[in-house]
């Protein structure tokens, strides 16, 4: 996932009411808020992609 894509992703979270902060993202992803930022840098692995997939459809995790 580049460093682009995620930024969208972070902004179609936002703009969906499913987060207000990167707080909030990052708490959803299960990383620090220092990790996010991180992302936005330099993009993130194909898990990542996934959850975010998952996040943005509003998936529940794996039971």
């Amino acid at each position: 996932m580049t460093p682009i894509l995620f930024k969208t992703w972070v902004t179609e979270m936002k703009a969906v009411g499913l987060a207000k902060s990167d707080a909030q993202l990052a708490c959803l992803l299960g990383v620090s808020k220092n990790t996010l930022v991180d992302m936005k840098k330099r993009g993130a692995d194909q898990r990542t992609a996934l959850a975010c997939r998952a996040l943005l459809h509003r998936m529940t995790p794996y039971c």
